[in-house]
């Protein structure tokens, strides 16, 4: 059972994890033209995966019979028989605690938003800044990932063009990153980059850092912890921003506390900048774009993951956070609901609510794969947990996207090659979710998962892989596909070379996005081909094509 929970575990992250056209609708923020990588891209469907099947030798997990057997035979009994009634009563009794004793002090980063205006006269001008791009929160796992790609893909020294830094709170343990990093890859001059110290509790370290570079990337999360500042000060300087969070409710609150600040400094801010959830914000919107060449509107859209890889405590202590501070996800839920009636993810930069209507169609059950394309025939679908905050970000990016269309439906699964695996894996899912869930096995479920800081290995990292296929159709029928590969583990080695490509998209290619001014974005939203084509010179593969065969 515990193999069965730690499988859980891994496909709970992994598998988790615009401009189209001319506007219909005047905008007060200026739209531009997509002056980035132009469709068709170079590679066809056929090429990506003969490259992941059988070049690089990826496929899923294989859970297998014995996995299978101990999931249905003692772990289903147990869970409806012991485990989900016990959660039920001990959340129960938890609750009425709670709520008897009321909330707990929260910290300033969720209770206190500044509404003062910094000084312009003291906020250094963009291009007067030091640094093009600092990495915040190194010392943990996907800071530190972040910072050896960086090092690996753009150096450091005096010849250097980019100019970057990284932030944290502990100096020490930066420096001992570093050196890490530096003797892996032979790389003394990495000991050059600056280090900003940073406690994201003290406004002062964050003001001296979002004031000496053009954009920050942040690891640093639980966000609804360490984050609420940083997008607060960077909206008020100016200073281009993106992060890794899966934190829906969260960011939807910094959007109705900054935006209108962050119009009036030109800070772009865009959240969900790696495995949540670029991979299916760019999918959607590049078979919207396919789907035009054609002269018809996206209606429909089917995301079939596959993937394999791990966790990493940070992931897990997310979770654990959210759960632990439950008032305060209240108090986010209040703070990023509708507002005069009008939801912020479906605002639009001129105030007014986008006609857009994206619906959610993610299965709750394993089911057999209904997708008549031949890779998939014969395979079993599992839902996929990720995929409502994917969904969340597809709204966003087609409220900006100007589409026609009025109503768009969003399906995400997870691809399995048996009935089998996607029993297991769903089980596993739902198993590790009630234990994490319980407030009396909670605290053992802490003991044993990683501790932040800690995750997959780096063989792992390196044999897992994560691809999405993309099923579009348009209003008249005519369908399109799209295949996004990752050749390394999603949720990390890919989740930081995606953060820092957004990074630099933000800091360095501001002449491709298709927005001007400031405001939040989702990454298709402002930089979605000026990121492909980042991404694409680094390692991902892609494809798309109009007419599937059947």
């Amino acid at each position: 059972m515990v193999k069965c929970c730690i499988c859980g575990v891994v496909f709970f992250h992994t598998l988790q994890s615009s401009a189209f056209a001319p506007p219909s609708v005047s905008f007060s923020m200026t739209a531009r033209t997509n002056t980035a990588g132009k469709l068709p891209y170079p590679e066809d469907i056929a090429s990506v995966y003969h490259h992941m099947d059988n070049v690089d030798k990826k496929r899923p997990a294989i859970l297998g019979p014995t996995a299978f057997a101990a999931s249905a035979l003692l772990g289903v009994p147990f869970w409806c028989t012991v485990l989900l009634p016990f959660t039920v009563f001990s959340t129960a009794v938890n609750l009425l605690w709670v709520l008897l004793r009321g909330p707990k002090n929260s910290p300033a980063s969720i209770d206190e938003f500044h509404h003062e205006k910094e000084q312009n006269a003291n906020i250094t001008p963009m291009n007067s800044r030091k640094y093009d791009l600092v990495l915040l929160g190194v010392s943990g796992f996907t800071g530190k990932l972040a910072a050896t790609y960086l090092a690996k893909q753009y150096c450091v020294g005096t010849e250097a063009k980019l100019k970057w830094a990284v932030a944290g709170r502990s100096k020490k343990k930066i420096e001992s990153t570093l050196k890490s990093i530096s003797e892996k890859l032979g790389c003394d001059q990495l000991l050059q980059v600056d280090v900003i110290i940073v406690d994201t509790s003290q406004r002062d370290t964050v003001r001296e850092m979002v004031d000496s570079t053009r954009t920050v990337i942040t690891t640093a999360g639980p966000f609804m912890k360490y984050g609420t500042c940083v997008v607060e000060l960077c909206a008020k300087y100016g200073t281009h921003y993106a992060d890794i969070t899966g934190e829906v409710q969260w960011n939807k609150a910094m959007m109705k506390q900054y935006e209108s600040i962050a119009r009036e400094t030109g800070a772009k801010l865009v959240s969900f900048c790696g495995h949540d959830s670029i991979p299916w914000d760019l999918t959607v919107r590049l078979l919207s774009e396919k789907l035009r060449e054609a002269g018809e509107e996206l209606v429909s859209v089917e995301c079939l993951n596959e993937a394999m890889g791990g966790v990493s405590g940070g992931t897990i202590a997310t979770f654990f956070e959210s759960l632990d501070r439950g008032f305060d996800e209240v108090k986010l839920s209040t703070l990023a609901s509708k507002e005069s009636g009008l939801d912020v993810y479906m605002r639009l930069p001129d105030g007014s609510e986008s006609k857009s209507v994206v619906l959610s169609d993610l299965p709750l059950a394993v089911s057999p794969c209904k997708n008549p394309s031949l890779r998939f025939l014969h395979r079993w679908s599992s839902p996929s947990v990720m995929a409502f905050i994917n969904f969340e970000i597809v709204r966003r990016g087609v409220a900006l996207s100007r589409s026609r269309s009025k109503t768009l439906k969003y399906r995400e699964a997870i691809v399995t090659e048996s009935f089998m695996d996607a029993f297991t894996m769903w089980f596993g899912q739902i198993m590790l979710g009630t234990l994490i869930v319980n407030p009396v096995t909670r605290p053992f479920m802490k003991m044993i998962l990683p501790e932040p800081g800690h995750g997959p290995s780096e063989k792992e990292m390196e044999d897992g892989f994560l691809c999405v296929t993309g099923y579009g159709v348009g209003t008249n029928g005519t369908k399109a596909q799209t295949v996004m590969y990752f050749p390394q583990d999603g949720g990390y080695s890919s989740t930081a070379r995606m953060l820092v490509e957004s990074g630099l998209c933000l800091s360095l290619d501001s002449n491709k996005h298709d927005f001007v001014d400031g405001g939040f974005y989702s990454p298709s939203a402002l930089m979605c081909h000026a990121l492909l084509d980042r991404l694409l010179q680094n390692g991902t593969h892609f494809a798309c094509k109009l007419d599937v065969e059947k």
